[in-house]
């Protein structure tokens, strides 16, 4: 790993463990996952990957391919488990 694909590389470790998250029902982890995430990628410079070499800027766009393949995973699991809780919601009634 290069040390400038670094940022990138932990932002991959990140979405992968909010989709595992997702996965496995461990909605609490996700959302850990997703804060960790989001502080990390406003971090990040605008320009990261204009410097980098053409062969690290292909990695570089591997890497937000694959976070990006993640987050069309993921989507689909949210989705549901929102739909489950509006059901349960509505089920509770409004709050006195």
């Amino acid at each position: 790993m290069s040390a400038s694909l670094a940022p990138l590389e932990q932002l991959l470790r990140l979405s992968e463990g909010m989709l595992r998250a997702a996965q496995s029902g461990d909605w609490a982890s996700l959302a850990s996952h997703e804060a960790e995430r989001r502080a990390l990628a406003e971090c990040l410079p605008v320009d990261l990957t204009s410097a980098l070499a053409p062969a690290l800027q292909a990695r570089a766009r591997a890497l937000i391919e694959n976070c990006q393949h993640c987050d069309q995973t993921l989507q689909p699991l949210v989705a549901v488990r929102l739909n489950e809780l509006r059901v349960v919601l509505r089920a509770a009634g409004p709050l006195p």
